[in-house]
This record gives C-alpha cells, sequence and structure tokens, in this order.
C-alpha cells in the first residue's frame, strides 16, 4: 500500500473501479474493482493494496513495487521469499523475469490467496510455492534452502504491520538470507539517524540502501555482507532490470534515488 493511498483516504475520495467481487474473512473486506485499463485489489475503503494492468499483467504498476523488483538485479541468486501476496503485483513480475526462480509466498489470509488466483492472473508453477501462514512464524522455521532475495510488504488495510520495522523481525529475515542475500522492505519513511530501526539495520546488516519513490513509500535493501559494486554500478543494474519489463524511461530513472542509508 502507499502513502498516497492512505493521504487520499483521509479526503473521503471515492475508490476507483466497478466492484466485481467482494468477500470478508475475520480480517475485514477483500474487494476487488475494474477500470477499463486496470484491475485493483483493496482491503477496506480507498486504499489500494495491488493493481494490475489488464494489457500487460506482468507490468507492476505502482511504483514501490518497481523499486522493490531492482533488487534482482543485485544478485544473480534465483531463490527468493514473498512475505505478503496482496494482488500478486510483485510475484507475476518477478515469475516474468526469470521462470526458473524457486519462490516460497507467504499471506496471512486464504481468501486474499484464493481471490488472487480467481481475479489476478497468479502463476502457477512448480518453481512457486504458496503458504497460508503468518509471516513471523513462518520464518521461525527451518528452511530447505537460503533466500538470495526477501520481500516483505505487510500491510493491513490502514497501515504497515508494525513488526517489520523492529530488530526482532530483521534478525529472522537474516537468519534466512543466504550469504549474498537481500532483505527488501516496503517502508512509510527514510528511518531516521538514530530511531530504533535506524540503529537496527546498522546492527543487523552489513549494507544498507533505499529508494524513495513518487508515491512517498521509502524501499529499504538491506544485504547480509558488503557488496563491492559502487552505487553508481547498482543503479545502472537496476534500470536495465526495469527495462526487461518494459517499464519507460521515466519510471526507469528510480534506479537514481538508490542511495545508501548511512553516511
Amino acid at each position: 500500500m502507499t502513502n498516497t493511498d492512505v493521504f487520499s483516504n483521509k479526503f473521503n475520495i471515492q475508490p476507483q473501479g466497478d466492484i466485481v467481487c467482494h468477500v470478508k474473512d475475520e480480517y475485514g473486506d477483500i474487494i476487488v474493482a475494474d477500470t477499463e485499463d486496470h484491475r485493483i485489489l483493496r482491503f477496506e475503503g480507498i486504499n489500494e493494496q495491488s493493481k494490475m494492468s489488464k494489457k500487460d499483467v506482468n507490468l507492476p504498476v505502482h511504483h514501490y513495487s518497481k523499486a522493490m523488483l531492482m533488487a534482482t538485479a543485485f544478485t544473480c541468486g534465483r531463490t527468493a521469499l514473498l512475505l505478503g501476496l496482496g494482488g500478486g503485483a510483485l510475484l507475476r513480475a518477478l515469475h516474468a523475469l526469470d521462470e526458473q526462480r524457486v519462490m516460497d509466498v507467504v499471506e496471512l489470509r486464504a481468501h486474499v490467496l484464493s481471490v488472487a488466483r480467481e481475479w489476478f492472473t497468479l502463476p502457477e508453477s512448480d518453481k512457486i510455492s504458496y503458504h497460508i501462514e503468518d509471516a513471523k512464524h513462518y520464518l521461525r522455521k527451518e528452511c530447505t534452502y537460503p533466500y538470495d532475495l526477501i520481500f516483505s510488504d505487510l500491510y493491513t488495510a490502514f497501515s504497515m504491520d508494525p513488526s517489520q520495522g523492529t530488530e526482532a523481525f530483521l534478525r529472522l529475515c537474516l537468519e534466512k538470507l543466504s550469504d549474498q542475500g537481500w532483505l527488501v522492505l516496503n517502508y512509510y519513511e527514510v528511518p531516521r539517524a538514530g530511531s530504533a530501526l535506524y540503529c537496527a539495520l546498522r546492527e543487523v546488516f552489513g549494507e544498507v540502501l533505499y529508494c524513495r519513490v513518487p508515491s512517498g513509500n521509502v524501499v529499504i535493501y538491506a544485504a547480509r555482507k558488503p557488496h563491492l559494486q559502487t552505487i553508481s554500478e547498482l543503479r545502472e543494474q537496476a534500470k536495465l532490470m526495469l527495462s526487461r519489463l518494459n517499464i519507460s524511461n521515466e519510471i526507469s530513472d528510480l534506479s537514481k534515488n538508490i542511495v545508501p542509508l548511512f553516511p
């Protein structure tokens, strides 16, 4: 979910699209709406949890999803863990970039998975495993292989899951990363120097970068170990990766926003 969505909700702006699916579970509403060009997933009210282009289902629409995908340029590894499914925008793009990528997808709500399968063209492959489970519980389990990429996008209807910004959560993710692995967090602000998250990232990880996107969200990239590439080299690799998804040059300039978190 984006900061823009939260801002818009304060002003009671009408959500886009005609509702084509509306189900409830113990956590609340799950709503699918259609416009001429897009299919939108909402949990409550106006907030867009996910958005899919009808012309190209593999093309991510939200800027933060594009920024999260740039992390695939930082490693040649082919295993990934996705914490939080939503409408599957990140999953579809990752699978389109590499159909041999081995992925585990963890989603708390069974109804979200079933709605995403029916309405959002989820990829089905023997390389992809779906798990209905709390993300923190999943991270505490033993896994058969380390992950080269862990994507964490844990949001409720109105806010980020606060556990995503804790040292305990970061350490659980670190334990599941390969030696060259990266944790990728969709966060709502740049961690301020001296804040709990800033200090935790500095304590736990060997290298931390971030990218501020036009919607206001901040994507944090945290690596187990420092890497040899310069920031300029990482930006160029990220830009080339976005071009593989036919993302416009204007948006591929997102790569210029990648900067180190620590001075």
